[in-house]
Order: C-alpha cells, then sequence, then structure tokens
C-alpha cells in the first residue's frame, strides 16, 4: 500500500514558467508541502484547476485558472480527468490518499477512492495556517530537545547513584531508534515523592517489580503480546493491594512472573541509556514534564523504527506516539518561555 499526498494549487504564483513546486508561492501551499513532506509519503501530487495531476518536478506555464469560478459541471469534468490520472500512478482501492485540498478540489474525487484522510477538513484557510505554522514550531523545538539532551551526560546500566540528583526528570534513550539525526527519546519521567528520583530510576531498572513500574509493565506487557504468551493477562493484574493478593495469588505462576521479569530487567539494562537534569520544585517538574512528553508526542518527525519493541505493544497509545508513555501525550507543548527555562535549567 502506497501513501500519496493531493494538495490544490493556489492562485499566488510566479508569473513563468517553472516546476510545479516552485509555481505556487502562498504561505499556505509552502506550509502544506513541508507538511506533506513530512507524513513520509510514497508521492506527492498537486492538483492544478488547468493541468490535473501535477508531479512536484514538472515543469508548467503560470495560469489563472481556478475550480472557484467553475461550474459544478465543469468540475466534475476536472476531476475525472485527475481520477484518469491518478487511476494510471496508484491503486485507488488500496492506496492511502491525502487530501490537503479545499471541498471544491475533493469533492468528486473521494467517491473513486476508498482509503482517504482530509487531516485539515473544517478548518477555514486562517485556521489551516495556524495549525501548519503550529506544527512545525513543535517540530523545531523537538529538535532543539533532542539535540540538548544528547549532548548531556549519558547513563547506562550499572549507573553510579551519586550522579543522579534526588530530585528532577529523566529522559530515556534506546538502542537502535533515532530521530533528527541522533538518538531518539522514548520516554521522559519523574517522580512526585521528596528526593525519589535515584529510587524511581532502580525501580525502573534494577527492583524486578512490575507493579511499582509501570515503565518496566508496559515493556513486560510488550514482550509477551509479541510472543503471544498467554501470561500476559496475569502481567496485567495488579497486585500491591492486600485485597488483589489475596484474590489472584493462586491463579498465578509466580516462576513465570519471576522469569518474566528478568527478561525485563535484561531488556532495560540492556537497551536504554538515560540523562537526568534538577529540579527540586515538585509543581515544576510535573509541568515541564508534561509539556516535554506533549511536544514530543506532536512532532511528526520523531517516528520509531520498524524494529521498535514498541510497536508490538498492546497499548495504542505507545505504537501511536512511539513512547513508552501513555500520560501527557498531545496535550500542552512547551512555549517560548518554557524553552528559554529549560535552556538554563540543563546548562
Amino acid at each position: 500500500m502506497a501513501r500519496i499526498v493531493l494538495i490544490s494549487c493556489v492562485s499566488k504564483k510566479l508569473s513563468y514558467r517553472a516546476k510545479a513546486k516552485d509555481l505556487y508561492i502562498s504561505p499556505l501551499f509552502k506550509y502544506n508541502l513541508k507538511y506533506a513532506k513530512s507524513l513520509n509519503p510514497d508521492r506527492i501530487f498537486i492538483l492544478s484547476a488547468k493541468y490535473g495531476l501535477l508531479d512536484l518536478e514538472e515543469e508548467i506555464e503560470s495560469y489563472n485558472e481556478t475550480l472557484n469560478t467553475m461550474s459544478s459541471k465543469d468540475i466534475k469534468e476536472w476531476a475525472n480527468k485527475v481520477i484518469n490520472q491518478l487511476n494510471k500512478l496508484a491503486n485507488l482501492k488500496k492506496d492511502e490518499i491525502i487530501f490537503l485540498a479545499g471541498e471544491r478540489y475533493r469533492k468528486y474525487l473521494i467517491s473513486h477512492i476508498s482509503n482517504y484522510k482530509i487531516p485539515l477538513k473544517g478548518l477555514g484557510i486562517g485556521k489551516q495556517l495556524k495549525f501548519l505554522k503550529d506544527k512545525f514550531l513543535v517540530n523545531e523545538k523537538c529538535n532543539k530537545l533532542h539535540h540538548w539532551f544528547n549532548s548531556m551526560k549519558k547513563h547506562n546500566f550499572p549507573f553510579n547513584e551519586k550522579d543522579i540528583p534526588l530530585n528532577g526528570i529523566y529522559v530515556l534513550f534506546e538502542k537502535g531508534e533515532s530521530a533528527h539525526g541522533i538518538n531518539r527519546i522514548v520516554r521522559i519521567g519523574t517522580h512526585t515523592g521528596k528526593d525519589q528520583l535515584r529510587s524511581r530510576l532502580k525501580q525502573h531498572f534494577i527492583n524486578e517489580n512490575k507493579d511499582r513500574s509501570i515503565f518496566r509493565k508496559n515493556i513486560g506487557r510488550t514482550i509477551l503480546n509479541k510472543n503471544k504468551d498467554s501470561f500476559l493477562e496475569k502481567w496485567e493484574l495488579d497486585l500491591t493491594p492486600k485485597e488483589a493478593r489475596e484474590k489472584y495469588s493462586e491463579l498465578i505462576d509466580f516462576n513465570k512472573q519471576k522469569q518474566v521479569e528478568k527478561e525485563v530487567t535484561k531488556y532495560i539494562q540492556d537497551n536504554f541509556s538515560f540523562v537526568v537534569f534538577q529540579i527540586d520544585d515538585k509543581n515544576k517538574r510535573l509541568a515541564l514534564e508534561s509539556k516535554i512528553i506533549s511536544t514530543i508526542s506532536l512532532c511528526n518527525q520523531c517516528k520509531p523504527s520498524k524494529n521498535w519493541l514498541g510497536n508490538f505493544s498492546p497499548k495504542q497509545k505507545i505504537r501511536e506516539s512511539g513512547l513508552w508513555n501513555v500520560n501527557e501525550l498531545y496535550k500542552e507543548a512547551l512555549d517560548d518561555e518554557d524553552i528559554e527555562e529549560l535552556k538554563s535549567i540543563i546548562r
């Protein structure tokens, strides 16, 4: 299955012959093209009122036609022309077609296409532009975060806990994962109790108790799900409360649970490294953790590799975000003031 993006033409153009990708010069078209490329498509085409379907590299003359002044009959004829062109280049029953185009440009096309998306549907031009600008501001901020955190001192197992502050935020990297040309951030975390950062990291890397570390629990879930292991159902049970232990203990093979815990420990210790930075104030710590998670989850340049273990997670949020986090995704990103504050903290 291929992914194809269709971008509608715009009225603001160069006055001379040029490649299609350069002819259209409005901010909306430029942002749409940038957004289209970020979706990692197989092909991108322009929907031209004059030429129909245009390859980005195709050289054309400037023109003034627009669907906005055409009758419904003329638009239907134009749509039939585009479908005929598209049929030669794509499988309209299977391929994913993404429209970055207004309703007039897609109205008579979508009935011929089985698998399509309209990410900016319902947004006026002004709101589309704002959405796209915000999208790429997030990407730029995420790029900064990756470069800042990658330049900090990395800790691997076994780590010296004296090198870890008592309070702060940790950022995890995983072998084989990259984004923005460097190691990809795969989890951000902190702690709520006073002076508990070292303890939190031990719960992840050392202490074999999945009910004290949601990170460990998610790694175990994923390993079991990948192996189609029925023990996943028992792994989900939280045995922390006394009532739960009394209710479920007889149902659990604790030798099997111990085996899975050791497998989780080995995977974490062998594959993860991390950086830390100190923040003593609990409220500031939690607020920054949330915004960092949101910023990275909103970035469309931070995609997991095909071999990433998290692709087998039973948790949809992990699979879709590429992060070993399920909370604080897609919320409020870091603003400019947050970025400056974070920059001063980690320096």
